[in-house]
Parts: C-alpha cells; sequence; structure tokens
C-alpha cells in the first residue's frame, strides 16, 4: 500500500474529477451534498467535482506502474490528510489504459468525499476492496466512514465502479442495458423478491428499491450476478444491505456481448 501526501492527494484528486465530464464519468459512485449533513440523502454525483475555489493542475491520480503483460493483481493506495484517512482499491498489472481507468475512477470516488469535507467532520475507510477481478472486468468497491459533530452514530456510505476490460471503459447502467428504463424495472422486480430474504426482512423503505437509477447506481460484476449494494435501507442497526441478482434473470435486457463481460 503506498501513502501520498496529502497536498499531492487533494490536486490529483481535484484534477481527475474536474477532467470528468457526464459522459466520462461512470455512474457508479455517490456523494453527500454536505458531508457534515448527517443522515442526509446521498445524491448522484453525475460525474463532476464539487467546486473547490481554486484551479487544478493537469494531473490524474494512478496507480504504481506494472508490468502490462502481467495479470491484473489487487492492490491499494492510503489517501491521507486533515481530517481523512481513506484506503483506496487498486489494480497493478494489466494493460495500463485499463488499470489507469479503474484505478482513476476509485480514486474519484474517494475524492468527491475529500472535496466535500466541512469543519466538524472527519472521514475513515471501511473494507474497501477489489471485489473481482474477471477476464473482462474489474469491480471496486469503497466504503467510507463519516463522522459529524453532534451525530448520534457514525454514518457509511458507498461507491462502486466497474471496468469493461476490453475496451478500457467503465461499465455503468447506460452501457450495461439495451434500455435503461427496461433494466432498471427489472432490478426493481428482482429485488422486490431478494430484500425480504436479507435480514432487513419487510423493514425497509420500499422506496429505496424503485425503478429508479440512483437506487441501483452501485453495483459489482461478478461472476454470480449484478451485486447490488443498496447500502442502510432499513434501520441502522441492520447496516448495509446489497443483493445478488443472476445474470440469468437480466438476460433479456442487458445489451449484446454484454453478459460475456460482466459475468467473466
Amino acid at each position: 500500500m503506498k501513502k501520498i501526501a496529502a497536498a499531492a492527494v487533494a490536486a490529483a484528486l481535484t484534477a481527475v474529477l474536474t477532467a470528468c465530464g457526464p459522459g466520462d464519468a461512470p455512474n457508479s459512485g455517490v456523494a453527500p451534498s454536505s458531508v457534515g449533513a448527517a443522515g442526509s440523502s446521498v445524491p448522484s454525483v453525475g460525474g463532476t467535482a464539487p467546486s473547490t475555489g481554486s484551479t487544478a493542475p493537469s494531473t490524474t491520480l494512478t496507480s504504481p506502474q506494472a508490468d502490462p503483460n502481467a495479470a491484473f493483481t489487487p492492490s491499494s493506495i492510503r489517501l491521507e490528510g486533515p481530517n481523512y484517512t481513506i484506503d483506496v482499491p487498486q489494480v497493478n498489472g494489466g494493460n495500463p489504459g485499463v488499470r489507469a481507468e479503474f484505478n482513476d475512477g476509485m480514486g474519484a470516488l474517494a475524492g468527491e468525499w475529500i472535496a466535500q469535507l466541512v469543519p466538524g467532520t472527519s472521514i475513515t475507510g471501511g473494507e474497501s476492496a477489489v471485489v473481482h477481478i474477471g477476464t473482462h472486468v474489474l469491480s471496486g468497491e469503497l466504503v467510507v466512514i463519516v463522522y459529524a459533530q453532534g451525530a448520534a452514530h457514525p454514518n457509511n456510505f458507498y461507491g462502486t465502479h466497474v471496468t469493461n476490460v476490453d475496451t478500457g471503459q467503465p461499465i455503468t447502467l447506460t452501457t450495461l442495458f439495451t434500455d435503461t428504463r427496461t433494466g432498471l424495472e427489472a432490478l426493481s422486480a428482482q429485488a422486490a423478491l431478494l430484500v425480504p430474504k436479507t435480514r432487513a426482512g419487510a423493514d425497509y423503505r420500499k422506496e429505496a428499491i424503485a425503478p429508479e437509477e440512483r437506487n441501483y447506481e452501485n453495483w459489482l460484476a461478478t461472476p454470480e450476478g449484478m451485486r447490488i449494494v443498496l447500502g442502510e435501507i432499513g434501520p441502522h442497526a441492520l447496516g448495509k444491505i446489497e443483493i445478488t441478482v443472476p445474470w440469468s434473470e437480466l438476460d433479456s435486457v442487458l445489451k449484446p456481448g454484454m453478459r460475456a463481460v460482466v459475468g467473466s
């Protein structure tokens, strides 16, 4: 794990976020409208960085250089600064362009949170990981724990990033499904069946599984299926709720050829 100076990290992450337009950044991570607002809702980022009041240098954050002919292997970098310490999942090896896309995507998720820090608030990392390295896909999850002054308890938030190894591009709900709306309806129908089988039982917010993009934008590609990180959709004590929708249940709504990628 590589430790990076806080000033360099802040500049690099800000630059990554500023460089990502709405059509470039994955719709896979979320950030709060204000980190200091404990228990507040977490809207979609939309791929752009919060304003920092200064112009960022043209720098990007990538993992350490590695043999491009080697297989991808999981690693991480530690981002540290005033009131934050976050271990960000990364990969080494593999195609340099694919590696950079994944690593920068994961770094951008962390950067959103760092940019939103306000006085009286601190952030630490949770159980973040490179969840799956497949032949055609990379999946990673970032977990941040937000401590806000005066809050009854810390709050956990989640972000994910999925990279297509064949194209070197992020996979979002829009690029995953032939029709996004139809795909969301299929996910909502599956969630209605699967969530009651989790520890949430019937004790969850039904609007949290409605066919809306913000409910399903945090997902991971695994051989078993589409692992959806729904987060804390019930009482805080229940913690994170996630479900895995088998790819076979989504075959009719996936774009042609996508099953072979995300299921690898």
